[in-house]
């Protein structure tokens, strides 16, 4: 499981000081014309990508391994944000092509064939962020291949040691690396994350499991079901894009920073570590590298080549009771209730204090939470006018046996009959919120249901159009054409008895797990998916059509 018994390697290399922010979110037209590869920022970064991984096959010889075989290329484009609809209309979000670029001229003399694997985020067509960055040119210019890992048909797997997500689908693409016949490389961007604080090497692997499955235990379990994804893949390299850093709001919007490095390394956890602690923060103390490091990912038989330097990013920031929230949005009133173990415990509504309303936030930070902040802030992006309105989220707080209760960002505490005569609109948000349906406006069932739903759902409210699917969306068409398209290819593979996903609202259950013995002691066994009946491919096509209307 982890690499205790060998040496592994992180190398810090920065970049020749220069503006790196031209074309940093997607190739020009003149891609590979000898002006474009004579641009001074198109050497830069080729150079510091060549030196970087010399001195890490200097130490690793990861080439000797990957010699003669298939490398798939994993980069974060969650959402290429190029003239979408939102402003900024450059948002830096996604894997720098230039250095993916770089990358693929790397490997290129060395392995048989490369394919760079995606799914973007929240549904929308990878085929479409394919081209908004350029990628369709760059496999022709290079003789590689793009794969949309969402049109793919999944093996699954069961991980006996996981303790969020035992049941686990990837792309039979992602099967060739399970079993050796296939190498991979995680590029991430370099940037921080309001779900998880940063994401990185082994977050950026959320993009190979399924649409659906990626929904499951997105919610306080988030980090816990990215560390256990460990335990079936992790990259064999990881090369983090830090030419021009994402800082701020992410997933939603992004502000650049130039931190012009490149870092990479043999073990993803020590080298998310690493980049981690550049960006500002103290890596302990961010529970996404906390759990990986405890439950034995990490290595303490490091060494780190270049200097870590630190380059503070701005922090990503979820709450919806704090000071910046209220600046921004202040027409909207928050009112939060958890009952979880992580949630500190009321037992005076006269004492909560606003550092317990933050740790109450937090507790479920990985799921409506965050999907609910970065709909304002899209919304925010869109330039609309946001109406007063109260958002509750959670199933209340019990506090000596009565409640449930809810609480302002001053600590006023709220009863379900203070609710009941609330003037303005009311959202009540996730499945914990059901036993408010009645009394709301506009109830958001699931958990975490599809993270762009509250979007959708503010944009109905407040009786504006959404800008990503209008027309100032410069790509509008496209992002039609390919989802649809999309769509219809995975409808295509489940009427032909292939699962690409499990249900839209599917739950994981123990009455599920193999009835075979299991060896607790392995990582991973694979797992037959259940037979493809009729009634399966039906409940499966419905859920196609059900996400396509979610989106639009």
């Amino acid at each position: 499981m982890n690499s205790q018994n060998k040496q592994d390697f992180v190398v810090i290399s920065k970049a020749k000081p220069m503006n790196y922010k031209t074309n940093y979110v997607y190739l020009p037209k003149d891609y590979g014309s000898k002006n474009y590869f004579e641009r001074a920022d198109v050497q830069a970064i080729r150079n510091v990508v060549f030196q970087n991984l010399d001195i890490l096959n200097d130490k690793s010889q990861f080439l000797q391994k990957m010699r003669n075989k298939k490398l798939i290329l994993k980069p974060n484009l969650v959402g290429v944000f190029r003239d979408i609809g939102f402003s900024p209309a450059i948002v830096p979000q996604s894997t720098d092509p230039r250095v993916l670029d770089a990358i693929v001229e790397y490997f290129t003399p060395f392995v048989d064939e490369i394919i760079i694997a995606e799914a973007s985020g929240s549904g929308f067509p990878t085929r479409t962020s394919f081209k908004l960055a350029g990628l369709d040119r760059l496999a022709k210019y290079r003789g590689i291949q793009l794969a949309c890992l969402e049109e793919q048909p999944v093996e699954r797997y069961y991980l006996p040691k996981a303790k969020a997500m035992k049941e686990c689908l990837i792309p039979a693409i992602f099967g060739e690396v399970v079993r050796k016949e296939a190498s991979y490389i995680s590029i991430p961007k370099m940037k921080t994350n309001m779900y998880t604080e940063v994401t990185l090497g082994f977050k950026n692997a959320m993009g190979i499991i399924p649409l659906n499955l990626r929904q499951r235990d997105h919610n306080y379990n988030l980090e816990q079901k990215l560390v256990d994804l460990l335990f079936l893949l992790k990259p064999d390299v990881t090369i983090i894009d830090g030419i021009v850093g994402g800082q701020g709001q992410i997933p939603a919007t992004a502000e650049p920073i130039e931190s012009g490095i490149v870092i990479s390394g043999t073990n993803v956890v020590e080298t998310d570590r690493v980049a981690t602690e550049i960006m500002g923060l103290k890596a302990e103390k961010v529970k996404l590298i906390h759990l990986a490091k405890k439950m034995g990912f990490g290595n303490d038989s490091i060494e780190i080549i270049g200097e870590k330097e630190p380059i503070p990013f701005k922090q990503a920031d979820p709450s919806l009771m704090n000071d910046a929230f209220h600046e921004k949005f202040p027409k909207v009133t928050a009112l939060i209730g958890h009952q979880l173990k992580t949630a500190p415990k009321i037992t005076d509504l006269k004492k909560v204090k606003k550092n317990d309303l933050k740790k109450m936030e937090l507790a479920c930070r990985g799921g409506c939470l965050v999907a609910t902040r970065m709909a304002f802030e899209l919304l925010a992006a869109e330039e609309q006018k946001i109406p007063p309105m109260t958002i509750i989220i959670g199933k209340g707080v019990i506090v000596n046996g009565k409640g449930p209760y809810y609480f302002d960002r001053e600590g006023k505490a709220y009863t379900l009959k203070k609710i009941a005569e609330i003037k303005q609109p009311v959202l009540a948000i996730g499945s914990c919120t059901s036993h408010l349906k009645d009394l709301a406006d506009i109830y958001i069932e699931g958990c975490l249901f599809h993270p762009g739903l509250v979007h959708v759902k503010l944009h109905k409210l407040t009786k504006s159009k959404c800008k990503m699917t209008g027309f100032k969306n410069k790509h509008l068409l496209k992002l039609i054409t390919d989802t649809l398209k999309m769509r219809k290819i995975r409808r295509k593979r489940i009427k032909n008895g292939q699962y690409v996903d499990i249900g839209l609202d599917e739950v994981e259950t123990e009455a599920q797990y193999p009835k075979t013995t299991i060896d607790p002691t392995l990582d991973f066994i694979e797992w037959e998916l259940p037979e493809m009946t009729k009634q399966r491919k039906k409940a499966l096509i419905k859920d196609e059509w059900k996400s396509l209307m979610i989106l639009f």
